[in-house]
């Protein structure tokens, strides 16, 4: 075969042997070798026939003829030809008599729905279609969809054999050889809408041929070589339609590889696929993962696997255990491809336990590209374009994304598992991404599920359906069957992240009558499935929260029952809290999300016939806080007996446990100051983060930036950030650390730690979580401590790093009750604690602050407190505003509700800073030297100082938008979305349910406003804050079509 026709030429118009010339060859210098065995009748009762090259020539020969009889001979640049038919030899007789004969021929799949096989009739501009007998259906309904075309029955393969071998001369055919030649056309599945016909070349398929020539270093081998070593019987599972189907065709000419197939007549059970298997003793085999797995549990099923070198798969997942199974008869080896890219190759792994990784051979072009959460994107690059399908099917391409995702051996750097599809992710409701190809395959590995599907795309949550394998299952009623296969479900959730665990209320089970939609390589097909399933699917979303599992719960209950009756409740809801977890331990601390927090609000306001709202929960977190509050049915007299510890003493209580060992003893003396800055930056992958990063990039007085998430994927979550906004930036002078503030020296490497302590002298403190709902304590170990063990780094470092602080005004928020004559809070501390917002969140960051503040006291730990206003979307940037955050939660929830609230309760005056001028002054109060000020500690307020009001500035430009909504004041408002039942569907729509407490706050006289702030100081270290235009109209416009309004 050819070798080496591509030598970094771009051009195309060099020859290859095309299938034609190649089945030509073989049939004269290898006529009486074995090209494919048969099954000579379907019971597999009489034995099997072996095809000949020399068989195969003259019935490719023949229908050439026979085609040139019925339509003419081909204008191969415009003609094609279909071929529908039984899945037998006529399919690879039929592919290259036809190109031999003059067409591109179209194998489209009988599967394909009447309107996909219209448009791939119509996009490719064929006339004509040949079937074999069996398919009359199939036929029917493309004759019915394609009006016009000339529909012919083909000969029998023996009738074909028979007129190919009585000619007396040669057929000289009308084929080309050309590199660029198309000569057949496959489709994509249609997965995801119709059909797209993909366009073979001579080039592509001689790609195959090559594949097998691919190095490989002495004592490895190429899984392509294996797979197509010549001479050696391959048993195959696929489709003649389909790409694999055709690679094995390919192959067996050009790489003269015998193949043999099961009765073409008769559904592949295991049971005869065994057969085929005992009768045949082929050397290896290749099968979608769905039959593979189904022969291993068959009864003689491995015996029949351990005769072969090699079991290959592909075309998706194989279950673990399956693949395990095998290895301990046989090897298994994973296969890749795709319909336009053929296949990509990659040596069999060196340890037999990593069967379902790849190791891709180098030097054909794998670039394996960060996707995020760890996982990687296959990227096709120009390397070798002999074994480069890909650049044949696309030559103007310049790269090939191939949207499969894996993810990297934990320990053996190069090696690749399969993770799914970039189409197959979900993106739930509230943001997070869940990949279920793990959790389906799980499921589908237990042999009493034949199939499963997660569902949940834009949803609040993750469900579930689930096809059980009828004869291995109990019982026909669906809720029994939930219960019985409740506890495989539980093993999967085990392994799944908390936003992807599947709770059980959120599984429907198929009908006997309407089975998963399927590939032909046995796979689900995602999309058609969940249209099938979609009115059981909206009915798993629907009256959430109406249930209850559970029963009900007495409002005369004692604590020793709700605790029983809340321990069942935290199982229901999939709390991960260990079962020997004691009472009194914060709930919080084992990751329980908001999803989870509003379920088990939701079940226990059901249970109780009363409101226990989220809040209740997070101002409760423990079992035990929970009892009483639910044992003494929601007496607040009762509570408050219980609760006589006040907000100032506990805030007192956790600032003295953090500043107690602070003394003048810890003090420095003068440090110098380096000529550019080093830079630590926490949370830079949140909003102001982010753009703070920005800032400190294109500084020339920055030299470098460690930048500190908790992710171990930060860099690249913040480099897709930056492309998503379009900025242009060089991250060379960033180290992206994940790091712990829960853990000493933030959980970094020593020498990293120690490297920083000498060259770090500004630390921006700006990681915190934005959670209205949490409570003090909860703040405690990641953030309370971890801003202590930030004065332990500055204390340490050379440059006596300066500490700036990210706080929030929501600190001094209740600042007048204690300084009533003050008109504007001033930038200043307060050693009251009452100055707080009664909130925990302004709670955390006023103890925050006050533990800074004693540590630039005693030690002279250089200090800055910004206390941020309400950031809000950028003014000139692409990055929008946060459509989680309260103001965007709320127009968001005026849309759904149809009203507009016509004030903003107590915070009717906007004096809100953009997201990219607020980084841009925070970078400006970093790097301003402190002499502005006589305090040991500088505070600052970052707020626009030049305000407008919501009803004269904004609600205008709102309505104008939102033109069929009606006015109506708050209250009205807020009395609308508080009789909103809170269901996922509607926290979809209204996300403004998910804080509720706080627009009720917004409401509440002297409860939610925040108060105005003095900006003189800032003025003077911040050009920007001085400078800063009042938000209007034109930036509201700007904010609206960012989130789609």
């Amino acid at each position: 075969m050819t070798v080496g026709y591509f030598d970094n030429d771009s051009t195309n118009d060099r020859e290859v042997k095309s299938l034609p010339l190649v089945v030509d060859e073989l049939a004269r210098e290898y006529s009486d070798h074995v090209w494919m065995k048969l099954p000579k009748d379907a019971e597999l009762t009489t034995g099997w026939r072996d095809i000949t090259y020399k068989e195969l020539g003259n019935a490719v020969d023949g229908m050439a003829r026979w085609m040139g009889r019925v339509f003419g001979i081909g204008r191969r640049a415009t003609d094609v030809a279909a071929y529908i038919g039984l899945n037998d030899v006529r399919y690879a007789v039929a592919q290259v008599g036809l190109i031999k004969a003059g067409y591109m021929t179209l194998l489209p799949s009988p599967r394909n729905s009447q309107e996909g096989q219209a448009s791939l009739f119509s996009t490719t501009k064929c006339k004509y279609l040949l079937y074999s007998e069996g398919v009359d259906a199939y036929v029917e309904t493309i004759k019915s969809a394609v009006p016009g075309v000339q529909a012919v029955r083909i000969p029998s393969f023996d009738e074909l054999v028979q007129q190919g071998a009585k000619a007396t001369t040669p057929y000289p055919g009308a084929y080309g050889n050309r590199v660029d030649d198309k000569v057949l056309i496959l489709h994509t599945s249609g997965s995801t809408g119709l059909p797209k016909p993909i366009y073979h070349t001579n080039g592509s398929i001689d790609t195959l041929g090559q594949l097998r020539n691919v190095p490989a270093p002495k004592g490895r081998q190429n899984n392509m070589n294996a797979l197509f070593a010549t001479e050696e019987l391959l048993f195959a599972m696929a489709p003649f339609f389909h790409m694999m189907g055709t690679v094995v065709v390919w192959t067996s000419l050009l790489c003269r590889r015998p193949v043999c197939y099961a009765p073409p007549t008769k559904p592949p059970t295991p049971d005869l696929i065994i057969k085929c298997l005992n009768q045949t003793k082929p050397d290896v085999a290749l099968a979608p993962p769905s039959v593979i797995e189904e022969i291993v549990e068959a009864p003689g099923g491995l015996d029949a696997i351990s005769h072969l070198k090699f079991v290959f798969y592909g075309g998706g997942p194989l279950a673990n255990g399956t693949g395990d199974k095998i290895n301990q008869v046989s090897r298994v080896v994973a296969v890749i491809g795709s319909t336009e890219a053929g296949l990509v190759p990659a040596r069999i792994t060196e340890d037999k336990d990593d069967w379902n990784y790849f190791e891709w051979s180098p030097g054909c072009g794998v670039d394996m590209e960060k996707d995020g959460e760890g996982l990687h994107e296959m990227t096709i690059k120009p390397a070798d374009k002999r074994v480069q399908a890909i650049f044949h099917t696309f030559p103007d391409i310049s790269e090939w994304r191939t949207k499969d995702l894996f993810e990297e051996h934990p320990k053996r750097k190069g090696l690749w598992t399969y993770r799914g599809r970039k189409d197959d992710v979900l993106v739930l409701s509230n943001g997070e991404k869940f990949n279920p190809v793990g959790f389906e395959k799980t499921l589908e590995s237990y042999a009493a599920i034949k199939g499963a599907l997660v569902v949940g795309q834009a949803r609040f949550q993750t469900g579930l359906i689930i096809e059980p394998e009828w004869h291995l299952v109990k019982h026909d009623d669906p809720a029994e069957l939930v219960d019985e296969l409740w506890p495989l479900v539980e093993r999967a959730n085990a392994a799944a992240p908390a936003h992807g665990r599947v709770w059980k209320s959120k599984i429907a089970i198929t009908k006997r009558e309407r089975p998963f939609k399927r590939a032909p390589k046995g796979s689900i097909v995602r999309r058609q499935t969940q249209e099938l399933y979609k009115n059981e699917i909206d009915a798993l979303y629907s009256n959430e929260g109406s249930d209850n599992e559970l029963g009900p719960l007495s409002r005369d209950v004692d604590a020793a029952g709700a605790k029983e009756y809340l321990r069942r409740a935290c199982k229901a809801k999939d709390f991960a809290i260990p079962e020997d977890a004691s009472d009194d331990t914060d709930i919080f601390s084992y990751g329980i999300d908001s999803l989870q927090v509003m379920a088990l609000s939701s079940t226990l306001s059901h249970a109780t016939g009363t409101s226990v709202s989220p809040r209740v929960i997070y101002s409760n977190p423990t079992i035990n806080g929970l009892a009483q509050y639910l044992s003494h049915g929601n007496d607040g007299d009762a509570l408050a007996g219980a609760q006589q510890t006040s907000r100032e003493e506990i805030m007192e209580k956790m600032i003295q446990k953090y500043t107690s060992d602070l003394s003048a003893e810890s003090a420095r003396e003068s440090v110098s100051r380096p000529d550019k800055h080093t830079v630590v930056l926490t949370g830079s992958t949140g909003s102001l983060g982010n753009h703070i990063l920005q800032e400190l990039i294109a500084s020339p007085d920055v030299a470098h930036i460690y930048a500190l998430n908790r992710s171990e994927d930060a860099g690249s979550r913040q480099a897709k950030q930056f492309e998503d906004r379009g900025i242009a930036a060089d991250f060379s002078k960033v180290t992206f650390l994940a790091t712990n503030f829960g853990k000493d020296h933030f959980a970094i490497l020593d020498s990293t730690y120690n490297e920083m302590l000498q060259s770090v002298d500004i630390f921006i403190h700006n990681a915190w979580a934005v959670d209205f709902n949490k409570t003090l304590p909860t703040y405690e170990e990641a953030h309370i401590a971890g801003t202590r063990r930030v004065i332990d780094f500055s204390l340490a470092s050379t440059h006596n790093a300066h500490i700036i602080f990210i706080s929030s005004i929501a600190s001094v928020g209740n600042w007048f009750a204690s300084n009533p004559n003050d008109k504007l809070v001033p930038e200043r501390l307060s050693s009251t604690h009452s100055v707080a917002l009664p909130q925990d969140y302004g709670e955390s960051k006023h103890v925050a602050s006050t533990i800074l503040a004693h540590a630039a006291e005693t030690t002279h730990t250089p200090v800055t407190i910004v206390r941020a206003g309400q950031l809000a979307g950028s003014a000139k940037s692409t990055s929008p505003w946060n459509r989680h955050e309260w103001l965007p939660s709320l127009i968001l929830t005026s849309s759904s509700l149809n009203l507009i609230p016509s004030t903003l309760g107590t915070q009717d005056t906007i004096d809100w800073v953009p997201m990219d001028l607020a980084a841009k002054s925070v970078f400006e109060i970093s790097t301003t030297s402190s002499s502005t000020t006589s305090s040991l500690t500088q505070v600052t307020h970052l707020v626009n100082p030049h305000t407008s009001t919501w009803q004269t500035s904004l609600l205008p430009t709102i309505h104008s938008r939102l033109s069929s909504a009606k006015i109506v004041p708050y209250s009205d408002w807020l009395e609308n979305l508080k009789a909103t039942p809170v269901t996922p569907e509607e926290l979809e729509k209204k996300p403004g349910l998910k804080i509720l407490d706080f627009y009720e706050a917004l409401q509440a006289e002297g409860g939610g406003g925040l108060p105005p702030m003095d900006t003189v100081e800032t003025q003077k270290v911040s050009e920007t804050v001085r400078t800063m235009p009042a938000i209007d109209g034109k930036m509201m416009e700007k904010w609206l079509g960012e989130w789609g309004l």
